[in-house]
């Protein structure tokens, strides 16, 4: 029979054990972690948009939405409950709440052209801001998919295999051959959204929708391993943006991120694991303003433990860890960027240090 040794530990050590453990504690309770950290400071501490959006639609002007739990689920952490969307307002110098006229529902799409015309899904309604007061407007049933807008003119708004355009005064609609799961428009004749049913893109010039085989310049599958078998539908594309640099898609194969842009005739794609790591939560990369990108990416291989990366027109890339978890990121025009999230014992919105 073989013996082990057992170790055992005596009063003294048992003692500097506790008294580690209250300290750590301590220093948990009291560290500056309820405002943020060195890298991003909160300053909207609303917990209700922790896993919602923010957006910027002017020099001093953005919003956050998200959604209060109602009823028992809001005791009950793995309870589920009815929801009551969520809206803040930021003039430039403050945080206020703006109450929407639906009363029950999550927040879906997000989208603006400015400070007066913000567009919001919320609670199985379309609801505008005016630069007044949020209204709802009298879309066609089902309208619940992506949002497209580019001027007050020109809303659309994607449901299954249908589109719905906003001319300022009526709605129209339309069918389309395709279902429309994110969507990024540049102008009223230059609208680019992912099909839901494959690696393809489509673009509309105004008139037609023409289908983008972006099959060529996917990545392919890395070698199955016991952490990570091998997936069985291929890339996956999960977010868009269509700016004056280019049009930029995000995507997932197995554990690893990739990003897919426009270069030359074709296309390019780029493993960005190792640069930005995992980007898991489908946010569309946000213009700098000067032909870079921004993006929510990560330092671990699940893709929690967020990182705010930069993508420069050069394609350099850089990446500083957040110190917590980022959930949606906006860039203000000539301002700082935004990001909502959960930082330590804070949550709500903050706002990016240099």
């Amino acid at each position: 029979m073989l013996w082990k040794p057992v170790t055992i530990i005596g009063p003294w050590l048992w003692s500097a054990a506790v008294g580690v453990a209250v300290v750590g504690l301590w220093i948990w309770l009291t560290a500056p972690w309820d405002d943020g950290n060195d890298r991003w400071k909160l300053v909207a501490g609303q917990s209700s948009v922790t896993y919602g959006q923010v957006i910027a639609t002017g020099e001093h002007e953005a919003w956050a939405f998200g959604w209060d739990i109602l009823g028992i689920a809001a005791w009950i952490p793995v309870a589920d409950g009815p929801h009551r969307p969520t809206a803040f307002h930021w003039d430039g110098n403050r945080w206020t709440r703006s109450d929407f006229p639906v009363k029950l529902g999550d927040v879906g799409s997000v989208a603006a052209s400015g400070p007066s015309n913000v567009w919001v899904t919320a609670g199985g309604s379309v609801l505008r801001w005016d630069g007044r007061v949020w209204a709802v407007v009298q879309a066609p049933p089902g309208a619940s998919g992506g949002l497209a807008v580019t001027a007050d003119n020109d809303v659309r708004i994607f449901g299954d295999h249908k589109m719905w355009h906003y001319n300022g005064t009526t709605w129209s609609e339309r069918s389309l051959s395709f279902h429309a799961f994110r969507v990024s428009a540049r102008s009223a004749s230059d609208v680019w959204a992912l099909d839901g049913a494959g690696p393809w893109v489509r673009h509309f010039d105004g008139e037609v929708w023409t289908r983008v085989d972006l099959t060529p310049a996917l990545p392919k599958a890395p070698p199955p391993s016991d952490d990570f078998p091998p997936h069985p539908g291929g890339p996956q594309l999960t977010a868009i943006t269509a700016d004056p640099s280019g049009v930029w898609i995000t995507g997932e194969i197995g554990a690893s991120s990739f990003l897919l842009f426009q270069a030359g005739s074709g296309w390019r794609s780029e493993d960005t694991s190792a640069k930005a790591g995992r980007m898991v939560r489908g946010l569309p990369p946000v213009p700098d303003g000067r032909g870079g990108h921004w993006f929510v990416g990560s330092t671990d291989i699940n893709g929690y433990d967020s990182a705010l990366a930069h993508r420069d027109p050069a394609g350099r890339w850089s990446r500083v860890p957040s110190g917590g978890e980022l959930t949606s990121l906006t860039a203000v025009p000539g301002g700082p960027l935004l990001a909502t999230g959960l930082i330590g014992r804070a949550s709500g919105v903050f706002r990016n240090l240099p």
